[in-house]
């Protein structure tokens, strides 16, 4: 299954505050959650966490961003909880969050069902699914920071996009600056998967958390832009190499500043999205790293 850097800077937040869905979820807020090395990491480099539920009977929670359409989608994550019950002993609740309407598919319903030619079947899946858009907006402004950044892929008009940018203003800025600057540049990558450029420029332009703005705006414009374009040239994989480049160009900039021309024809040779993602998320979360050269090395 496909993961972009959306799915994995998002999954991020909810790591962060791992009890941030739960109430969403219909699931007992005063229940303790922690977050758990999956010990599936050889199936996806992006799902080597899950949340564990430490109620009256134990469960884990295993909860998949989506930002594209892709065909075998539920049959992965009927796959990855399999290996999960597995390898956890425990019940596994699978939620799918869609976060913008190209994701979405009348197949993804909750229920994927497994049969032999005569109609009898061999195995029945379920999993929750959430759909972004249809959400009501006042969820996620007024509920845990970590779900502040999605406010703006939720049932929100472009016209109404200004009033929540505000409001989001609001609780981010009074964040710590280092976590307020994470925020808003979740904020900024996931608005522009339902807003156009433009528009979403103008909203997050002067704020005030996201140091050397015009230079993260130019790097996340024109990977969209480079990558859009030469996808349709050369393909899918190669549009999604380079997303995925800018994507850890803009994180490792962000901690590290500008690279030296060393680094940078490093990351530019890179061609594996498997190998861009890993090192987008070990810089996410491996605190030890102190370079460019620490990062590629």
């Amino acid at each position: 299954m496909d993961h972009n850097p959306y799915d994995v800077a998002t999954k991020e937040l909810v790591w962060e505050d791992p009890s941030c869905l739960m109430e969403r979820l219909r699931i007992d807020p005063t229940w303790p959650v922690d977050v758990v090395e999956s010990g599936i990491t050889t199936l996806t480099a992006a799902a080597d966490k899950v949340l564990r539920v430490r109620g009256p009977s134990p469960f884990l929670v295993n909860i998949e961003f989506q930002a594209g359409h892709v065909t075998d989608l539920v049959r992965t994550l009927w796959f990855r909880q399999v290996a999960l019950d597995y390898q956890h002993d425990l019940p596994v609740l699978t939620v799918l969050i869609l976060l913008c309407k190209e994701a979405n598919s009348p197949s993804l319903n909750g229920v994927y069902d497994r049969h032999v030619p005569d109609g009898r079947p061999t195995n029945r899946y379920h999993y929750e699914v959430v759909r972004l858009w249809q959400e009501d907006p006042e969820l996620y402004l007024n509920g845990s920071m970590a779900l502040v950044p999605l406010a703006s892929l939720t049932a929100v008009a472009e016209s109404e996009l200004p009033g929540v940018v505000r409001r989001m203003r609001e609780r981010i800025d009074r964040e710590d600056p280092s976590r307020a600057d994470k925020l808003w540049i979740a904020s900024y990558l996931l608005a522009g998967l339902r807003f156009p450029d433009e528009h979403v420029e103008r909203l997050f332009e002067g704020v005030r958390n996201m140091r050397e703005s015009t230079t993260y705006q130019k790097i996340l414009r024109e990977g969209r832009e480079q990558g859009r374009e030469e996808g349709r040239e050369e393909g899918r994989d190669e549009g999604r190499i380079i997303e995925a480049r800018r994507f850890l160009m803009l994180l490792a900039t962000n901690r590290f500043g500008e690279p030296d021309e060393e680094s940078a024809a490093a990351l530019e040779g890179m061609e594996s999205v498997e190998r861009l993602e890993k090192l987008g998320c070990k810089l996410i979360s491996d605190a030890s790293i102190g370079s460019w050269r620490d990062l590629l090395r």
